[in-house]
């Protein structure tokens, strides 16, 4: 299957093309590089050092002709997108609607949107969120994040586009971006004790030391992914990953 990854060369992004390719597709990746790393890509898929809002986008459809469009590609910085949430909505929302534009003009069978799994909901009503939680953002991120979800609905509404949500917690893991949500923890839990099975010390705060945490090969079993909703329904699946990191355990990780 022909797969176009969106955000390919970043951190989560990179560990999905990497399963993408071991599971047989073939895989071609778009990344501005913005906050992406070419060292991530991997050798085996086709890159284009593309902006998703770039009308250059419509070459990439044109040469690849993909059947799946994962799509990572974000601002994902919170506090930029308070300081700076035209620039926020510019990229999430302008950005997601040209790739959703392309994939229609371009026969794409299936869109699988990245979601957020924490900055959607605001502040919880209770613990742990699920799918059917109020969606209430408190940060720019949240909501351009979210409006895209209500974009997708519309695509297969209107053209019959396929699409799936996933909504990840945090992801930590090796060589993640320092700017993204979580950032606080994520870059130094590989070196910490949690990285390696044993308790996690001081961590701050006076209440409880569970912490929200996903491994990135967690995040991209090719078949959940590509088949992002249940059998029995026609598309438009929202997933939340619930995960689960205490001071005494490793991580673990499950769909909801």
């Amino acid at each position: 299957m022909k797969i176009l990854v969106t955000g390919g060369a970043g951190f989560i992004g990179s560990h999905v093309v990497d399963a993408f390719l071991a599971a047989g597709h073939d895989v071609a990746v778009v990344d501005n590089l913005w906050s992406g790393r070419r060292s991530n890509l991997n050798p085996r898929a086709r890159f284009y050092e593309v902006d998703i809002r770039s009308p250059q986008l419509r070459e990439v459809f044109e040469q690849e002709q993909p059947d799946i469009v994962d799509h990572h590609a974000a601002q994902m910085d919170v506090r930029k997108s308070v300081v700076d949430p035209l620039f926020d909505a510019d990229v999430n929302v302008k950005g997601s609607v040209n790739l959703l534009e392309l994939s229609r003009a371009y026969g794409v069978k299936k869109v699988i949107y990245i979601s957020t799994g924490g900055a959607v909901y605001g502040e919880p009503e209770y613990l742990p969120c699920d799918e059917n939680h109020p969606v209430n953002p408190i940060c720019q991120y949240g909501v351009s994040k979210h409006v895209v979800e209500h974009y997708l609905y519309v695509y297969r509404h209107l053209y019959g586009l396929d699409y799936g949500v996933l909504r990840y917690p945090n992801v930590y893991g090796a060589a993640p971006n320092p700017h993204g949500r979580g950032r606080r923890w994520c870059p130094s839990f590989p070196g910490t004790n949690a990285w390696r099975g044993q308790p996690v010390k001081n961590l701050p705060g006076t209440a409880s030391r569970k912490r929200n945490f996903v491994l990135p090969w967690a995040t991209c079993p090719p078949a959940p992914i590509v088949n992002a909703w249940p059998k029995n329904q026609t598309g438009g699946g929202f997933f939340k990953f619930k995960f689960q990191a205490k001071s005494h355990s490793r991580p673990t990780a499950c769909f909801s």
